[in-house]
Protein backbone atom coordinates (compact mmCIF):
# COMPACT_ATOMS: atom_id res chain seq x y z
CA UNK A 1 0.00 0.00 0.00
CA UNK A 2 1.64 3.65 -0.83
CA UNK A 3 1.41 5.81 1.54
CA UNK A 4 0.00 9.09 2.11
CA UNK A 5 2.56 12.04 3.02
CA UNK A 6 -0.85 14.19 4.85
CA UNK A 7 1.36 17.41 5.39
CA UNK A 8 1.44 17.80 1.83
CA UNK A 9 -2.01 16.61 0.71
CA UNK A 10 -3.51 19.03 3.25
CA UNK A 11 -1.44 21.80 1.71
CA UNK A 12 -2.23 21.21 -1.47
CA UNK A 13 -6.60 21.33 -0.35
CA UNK A 14 -5.79 24.31 1.93
CA UNK A 15 -3.88 26.00 -1.60
CA UNK A 16 -6.67 24.93 -4.13
CA UNK A 17 -9.45 26.07 -1.39
CA UNK A 18 -7.80 29.53 -1.38
CA UNK A 19 -7.42 29.69 -5.05
CA UNK A 20 -11.56 28.91 -5.31
CA UNK A 21 -12.21 31.63 -2.71
CA UNK A 22 -10.14 34.09 -4.58
CA UNK A 23 -11.93 33.33 -7.85
CA UNK A 24 -15.33 33.19 -6.81
CA UNK A 25 -17.29 36.38 -7.06
CA UNK A 26 -18.21 38.39 -4.10
CA UNK A 27 -19.91 41.91 -3.85
CA UNK A 28 -19.97 45.64 -2.31
CA UNK A 29 -21.40 45.93 0.89
CA UNK A 30 -22.54 50.02 1.09
CA UNK A 31 -23.26 52.51 3.63
CA UNK A 32 -20.13 54.16 5.05
CA UNK A 33 -19.59 56.33 1.74
CA UNK A 34 -23.08 57.70 2.44
CA UNK A 35 -21.86 60.55 4.15
CA UNK A 36 -24.14 63.24 1.95
CA UNK A 37 -26.81 61.38 3.52
CA UNK A 38 -25.98 60.48 7.57
CA UNK A 39 -29.29 59.22 8.35
CA UNK A 40 -29.13 56.33 5.87
CA UNK A 41 -25.12 54.98 7.30
CA UNK A 42 -25.80 51.77 8.58
CA UNK A 43 -24.82 50.87 11.92
CA UNK A 44 -22.92 47.29 12.95
CA UNK A 45 -26.61 45.25 13.13
CA UNK A 46 -27.18 46.47 8.95
CA UNK A 47 -23.66 44.97 8.17
CA UNK A 48 -24.03 42.14 10.37
CA UNK A 49 -27.13 40.86 9.38
CA UNK A 50 -26.07 41.61 5.51
CA UNK A 51 -22.58 40.04 6.14
CA UNK A 52 -24.47 37.16 7.28
CA UNK A 53 -26.87 36.91 4.44
CA UNK A 54 -24.26 36.71 1.75
CA UNK A 55 -21.96 34.77 3.69
CA UNK A 56 -24.80 31.94 3.84
CA UNK A 57 -25.30 32.44 0.46
CA UNK A 58 -21.67 31.29 -0.03
CA UNK A 59 -20.12 34.78 -0.97
CA UNK A 60 -16.61 34.92 0.80
CA UNK A 61 -15.53 38.04 -1.43
CA UNK A 62 -16.58 41.47 0.43
CA UNK A 63 -15.59 45.45 -0.77
CA UNK A 64 -16.66 47.56 2.32
CA UNK A 65 -16.32 51.53 0.52
CA UNK A 66 -16.23 53.88 3.27
CA UNK A 67 -15.65 57.84 3.35
CA UNK A 68 -12.42 57.60 5.12
CA UNK A 69 -11.67 61.50 4.71
CA UNK A 70 -15.20 62.53 6.15
CA UNK A 71 -14.49 60.36 9.07
CA UNK A 72 -10.88 60.74 9.83
CA UNK A 73 -10.82 64.57 9.24
CA UNK A 74 -13.93 65.90 8.87
CA UNK A 75 -15.97 65.11 11.73
CA UNK A 76 -16.06 64.49 15.49
CA UNK A 77 -13.64 62.52 17.63
CA UNK A 78 -16.91 60.70 18.56
CA UNK A 79 -18.04 59.47 14.58
CA UNK A 80 -14.40 59.18 14.43
CA UNK A 81 -14.43 56.55 17.08
CA UNK A 82 -17.74 55.20 16.01
CA UNK A 83 -16.27 54.46 12.35
CA UNK A 84 -13.12 52.74 13.48
CA UNK A 85 -15.07 50.72 15.89
CA UNK A 86 -17.32 49.51 13.28
CA UNK A 87 -14.78 48.67 10.82
CA UNK A 88 -12.82 46.62 13.60
CA UNK A 89 -16.43 44.76 14.32
CA UNK A 90 -16.71 44.29 10.32
CA UNK A 91 -12.76 43.32 9.81
CA UNK A 92 -13.29 40.76 12.93
CA UNK A 93 -16.23 39.01 11.66
CA UNK A 94 -14.72 38.72 7.76
CA UNK A 95 -11.45 37.43 9.37
CA UNK A 96 -13.38 35.20 11.38
CA UNK A 97 -15.07 33.94 8.19
CA UNK A 98 -12.30 33.42 6.51
CA UNK A 99 -13.59 36.52 3.73
CA UNK A 100 -10.97 38.79 1.78
CA UNK A 101 -12.34 42.06 3.13
CA UNK A 102 -11.05 44.99 0.13
CA UNK A 103 -11.67 48.83 2.51
CA UNK A 104 -12.17 51.11 -0.16
CA UNK A 105 -11.42 54.98 -0.47
CA UNK A 106 -14.83 56.65 -1.43
CA UNK A 107 -15.07 60.90 -1.78
CA UNK A 108 -11.37 61.68 -1.36
CA UNK A 109 -11.49 64.92 -2.96
CA UNK A 110 -8.63 64.20 -4.94
CA UNK A 111 -8.74 66.83 -8.08
CA UNK A 112 -6.21 67.89 -10.41
CA UNK A 113 -5.21 71.55 -8.26
CA UNK A 114 -4.63 69.25 -5.15
CA UNK A 115 -3.45 66.12 -5.39
CA UNK A 116 -0.13 66.61 -4.10
CA UNK A 117 -1.36 67.74 -1.00
CA UNK A 118 -4.34 65.54 -0.83
CA UNK A 119 -2.23 62.67 -1.65
CA UNK A 120 -0.16 62.92 1.32
CA UNK A 121 -3.41 63.05 2.94
CA UNK A 122 -4.98 59.87 1.46
CA UNK A 123 -1.71 58.10 2.64
CA UNK A 124 -2.11 59.18 6.26
CA UNK A 125 -5.97 58.13 6.81
CA UNK A 126 -4.25 54.64 5.57
CA UNK A 127 -1.77 54.54 7.90
CA UNK A 128 -4.50 55.61 10.56
CA UNK A 129 -6.60 52.92 10.19
CA UNK A 130 -4.14 50.34 9.30
CA UNK A 131 -2.37 51.02 12.53
CA UNK A 132 -5.39 50.73 14.44
CA UNK A 133 -6.34 47.51 12.96
CA UNK A 134 -2.85 46.50 14.04
CA UNK A 135 -3.15 47.17 17.40
CA UNK A 136 -6.31 44.88 17.10
CA UNK A 137 -4.57 42.28 15.84
CA UNK A 138 -7.01 42.91 12.18
CA UNK A 139 -4.13 42.62 9.69
CA UNK A 140 -4.89 39.39 8.11
CA UNK A 141 -3.73 37.89 4.84
CA UNK A 142 -7.52 38.52 3.19
CA UNK A 143 -7.62 42.15 3.94
CA UNK A 144 -6.89 44.47 1.08
CA UNK A 145 -7.04 48.34 0.85
CA UNK A 146 -8.50 50.23 -2.30
CA UNK A 147 -6.16 53.65 -1.96
CA UNK A 148 -8.57 55.59 -4.35
CA UNK A 149 -11.90 54.56 -5.55
CA UNK A 150 -12.65 56.33 -9.37
CA UNK A 151 -9.90 58.39 -9.21
CA UNK A 152 -10.91 61.33 -11.42
CA UNK A 153 -7.33 62.96 -12.00
CA UNK A 154 -5.28 62.69 -15.76
CA UNK A 155 -3.38 60.06 -16.18
CA UNK A 156 0.01 61.36 -15.67
CA UNK A 157 -0.93 63.06 -12.40
CA UNK A 158 -2.50 59.73 -11.13
CA UNK A 159 -0.15 57.38 -11.32
CA UNK A 160 2.54 60.02 -9.70
CA UNK A 161 -0.34 60.39 -6.86
CA UNK A 162 -0.92 56.64 -6.43
CA UNK A 163 3.00 55.74 -6.44
CA UNK A 164 3.77 58.12 -3.54
CA UNK A 165 0.87 57.27 -1.66
CA UNK A 166 1.54 53.48 -2.00
CA UNK A 167 5.35 54.07 -1.09
CA UNK A 168 4.12 55.99 1.85
CA UNK A 169 2.05 52.94 3.34
CA UNK A 170 4.88 50.37 2.10
CA UNK A 171 7.32 51.93 4.39
CA UNK A 172 5.26 50.78 7.35
CA UNK A 173 3.16 47.69 5.91
CA UNK A 174 4.87 46.20 3.23
CA UNK A 175 3.20 42.76 3.42
CA UNK A 176 -0.63 44.81 3.17
CA UNK A 177 -2.16 44.06 -0.15
CA UNK A 178 -3.05 47.50 -2.34
CA UNK A 179 -5.46 47.36 -5.18
CA UNK A 180 -5.03 49.99 -7.51
CA UNK A 181 -7.65 51.41 -10.25
CA UNK A 182 -6.65 53.07 -13.15
CA UNK A 183 -7.62 56.99 -13.55
CA UNK A 184 -10.82 58.11 -15.45
CA UNK A 185 -13.25 56.56 -12.86
CA UNK A 186 -11.16 53.15 -12.73
CA UNK A 187 -11.53 52.76 -16.94
CA UNK A 188 -10.74 49.78 -18.35
CA UNK A 189 -9.39 51.68 -20.95
CA UNK A 190 -6.92 53.70 -19.25
CA UNK A 191 -6.21 50.34 -17.08
CA UNK A 192 -5.38 48.46 -20.78
CA UNK A 193 -3.18 51.45 -22.00
CA UNK A 194 -0.72 51.92 -18.71
CA UNK A 195 2.65 50.17 -18.05
CA UNK A 196 2.27 48.15 -14.42
CA UNK A 197 3.38 50.12 -11.52
CA UNK A 198 6.73 49.64 -10.12
CA UNK A 199 5.74 47.87 -7.10
CA UNK A 200 5.08 43.71 -5.86
CA UNK A 201 1.92 42.45 -5.00
CA UNK A 202 -0.74 45.22 -6.60
CA UNK A 203 -4.19 44.28 -7.43
CA UNK A 204 -5.17 46.13 -10.56
CA UNK A 205 -8.75 46.62 -10.35
CA UNK A 206 -11.67 48.08 -13.23
CA UNK A 207 -15.30 49.26 -12.99
CA UNK A 208 -17.60 47.68 -15.56
CA UNK A 209 -21.28 48.98 -15.88
CA UNK A 210 -21.55 48.55 -20.16
CA UNK A 211 -23.43 49.21 -21.93
CA UNK A 212 -23.69 52.19 -19.95
CA UNK A 213 -27.27 53.10 -21.28
CA UNK A 214 -28.74 49.88 -19.67
CA UNK A 215 -26.82 49.52 -16.20
CA UNK A 216 -28.23 53.11 -15.53
CA UNK A 217 -31.05 53.88 -17.42
CA UNK A 218 -33.49 56.48 -15.72
CA UNK A 219 -30.23 57.15 -13.11
CA UNK A 220 -31.26 61.25 -12.51
CA UNK A 221 -27.48 61.73 -11.41
CA UNK A 222 -26.16 60.97 -15.00
CA UNK A 223 -28.38 62.96 -16.80
CA UNK A 224 -30.88 63.51 -19.82
CA UNK A 225 -28.40 60.92 -21.45
CA UNK A 226 -30.17 57.83 -19.59
CA UNK A 227 -33.19 59.48 -19.25
CA UNK A 228 -34.65 56.42 -21.33
CA UNK A 229 -35.86 53.95 -19.58
CA UNK A 230 -37.37 50.28 -20.07
CA UNK A 231 -34.07 48.97 -21.87
CA UNK A 232 -33.91 45.53 -22.06
CA UNK A 233 -30.95 43.54 -21.79
CA UNK A 234 -29.73 41.09 -24.11
CA UNK A 235 -30.97 43.68 -26.99
CA UNK A 236 -33.83 42.05 -28.09
CA UNK A 237 -34.06 39.98 -31.63
CA UNK A 238 -37.19 38.86 -33.16
CA UNK A 239 -37.39 35.81 -30.56
CA UNK A 240 -37.32 38.43 -27.24
CA UNK A 241 -40.75 39.48 -25.70
CA UNK A 242 -39.47 42.74 -24.61
CA UNK A 243 -39.31 45.16 -27.34
CA UNK A 244 -37.30 48.30 -26.94
CA UNK A 245 -38.99 51.30 -26.18
CA UNK A 246 -38.55 54.88 -27.74
CA UNK A 247 -35.66 57.11 -27.00
CA UNK A 248 -36.60 59.89 -24.79
CA UNK A 249 -36.94 63.00 -25.93
CA UNK A 250 -34.77 64.39 -23.06
CA UNK A 251 -32.08 62.29 -24.38
CA UNK A 252 -32.27 63.68 -28.04
CA UNK A 253 -28.89 65.27 -29.05
CA UNK A 254 -26.95 63.41 -25.84
CA UNK A 255 -24.44 60.66 -26.23
CA UNK A 256 -27.67 58.54 -24.66
CA UNK A 257 -28.99 58.62 -28.22
CA UNK A 258 -25.45 57.60 -29.83
CA UNK A 259 -25.61 55.11 -27.19
CA UNK A 260 -29.57 54.24 -27.57
CA UNK A 261 -28.39 53.50 -31.49
CA UNK A 262 -25.64 51.12 -31.31
CA UNK A 263 -27.57 49.22 -28.30
CA UNK A 264 -28.00 46.67 -30.84
CA UNK A 265 -24.05 45.97 -31.04
CA UNK A 266 -23.18 46.34 -27.73
CA UNK A 267 -26.09 45.21 -25.52
CA UNK A 268 -25.36 41.67 -26.62
CA UNK A 269 -23.36 39.02 -24.35
CA UNK A 270 -20.44 38.70 -27.03
CA UNK A 271 -20.16 42.66 -26.49
CA UNK A 272 -19.68 42.02 -22.79
CA UNK A 273 -17.11 39.31 -23.60
CA UNK A 274 -15.07 41.33 -26.21
CA UNK A 275 -14.94 44.10 -23.77
CA UNK A 276 -13.78 41.87 -20.87
CA UNK A 277 -11.39 40.25 -22.67
CA UNK A 278 -9.46 43.46 -23.75
CA UNK A 279 -7.97 43.54 -20.26
CA UNK A 280 -7.51 39.83 -19.85
CA UNK A 281 -4.82 40.57 -22.71
CA UNK A 282 -3.32 43.36 -20.43
CA UNK A 283 -3.05 40.83 -17.81
CA UNK A 284 -1.45 38.54 -19.00
CA UNK A 285 0.76 40.69 -21.16
CA UNK A 286 2.33 42.20 -18.23
CA UNK A 287 1.38 38.85 -15.91
CA UNK A 288 -0.27 40.59 -13.06
CA UNK A 289 -3.37 40.27 -11.29
CA UNK A 290 -6.61 42.09 -12.19
CA UNK A 291 -10.15 42.24 -10.05
CA UNK A 292 -13.40 43.82 -11.24
CA UNK A 293 -14.28 45.70 -8.30
CA UNK A 294 -17.75 47.17 -9.57
CA UNK A 295 -20.51 45.58 -12.11
CA UNK A 296 -23.82 46.16 -11.64
CA UNK A 297 -27.02 47.38 -13.06
CA UNK A 298 -29.83 50.27 -11.53
CA UNK A 299 -33.11 48.54 -9.98
CA UNK A 300 -34.59 50.61 -12.79
CA UNK A 301 -33.96 48.10 -15.45
CA UNK A 302 -36.61 45.21 -15.31
CA UNK A 303 -35.69 41.86 -12.90
CA UNK A 304 -35.11 39.65 -15.64
CA UNK A 305 -32.91 42.00 -17.99
CA UNK A 306 -31.10 42.50 -14.36
CA UNK A 307 -30.96 38.67 -13.85
CA UNK A 308 -29.53 37.79 -17.06
CA UNK A 309 -26.40 40.64 -17.28
CA UNK A 310 -25.44 40.34 -14.17
CA UNK A 311 -25.31 36.95 -14.86
CA UNK A 312 -23.73 37.49 -18.28
CA UNK A 313 -20.67 39.59 -16.70
CA UNK A 314 -20.34 36.58 -13.79
CA UNK A 315 -20.08 33.68 -16.18
CA UNK A 316 -17.47 36.27 -18.31
CA UNK A 317 -15.75 37.04 -15.25
CA UNK A 318 -15.22 33.71 -14.49
CA UNK A 319 -14.15 32.08 -17.71
CA UNK A 320 -11.31 34.58 -17.92
CA UNK A 321 -10.82 33.73 -13.87
CA UNK A 322 -11.14 37.87 -12.63
CA UNK A 323 -12.53 37.89 -9.92
CA UNK A 324 -15.87 40.66 -9.69
CA UNK A 325 -17.49 42.66 -7.02
CA UNK A 326 -21.09 43.11 -7.67
CA UNK A 327 -22.28 47.00 -6.80
CA UNK A 328 -23.98 46.30 -4.69
CA UNK A 329 -26.44 43.88 -1.93
CA UNK A 330 -28.81 46.87 -0.77
CA UNK A 331 -28.94 50.38 -2.19
CA UNK A 332 -29.97 51.98 -6.14
CA UNK A 333 -28.35 49.16 -7.55
CA UNK A 334 -29.28 46.50 -5.02
CA UNK A 335 -29.68 42.33 -5.50
CA UNK A 336 -31.30 41.96 -2.67
CA UNK A 337 -34.55 41.74 -4.23
CA UNK A 338 -32.75 39.08 -6.39
CA UNK A 339 -32.43 35.36 -6.10
CA UNK A 340 -28.45 35.56 -5.54
CA UNK A 341 -28.16 31.92 -6.17
CA UNK A 342 -29.12 32.57 -9.77
CA UNK A 343 -27.15 35.53 -10.65
CA UNK A 344 -23.73 33.71 -8.92
CA UNK A 345 -24.23 30.50 -10.92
Amino acid sequence: MTSVNWKAFLSFIFIVCKIFITYSQGINITGLEQTWNLEKVPNYQDYQTNLKLVSNAGIKNIRLPIDLSYFLNNTSKAENKRLKKLVKRITRFASQQQMILILSNFNQDLNQQNYQTQGKRIAENWLQLLNFLKQNHLLYSELYIDIVNEPALYPKEWEETAKAIIKRIRINYPEIGIVYGASNYNSIYELSRMQPLPFDSIIYSFHFYEPFIFTHQGTNWTGDQNATTGIPFPYPDSTEVTPMPQLSEKAIGTAGAVNFRDYSQTGTYQAIRDKLTLVDTWRSTHGVEVWCTEYGATRNADKQSRIKYLKAVNEALKELRIPGYIWEYRGNFGIDDLPISTVFK
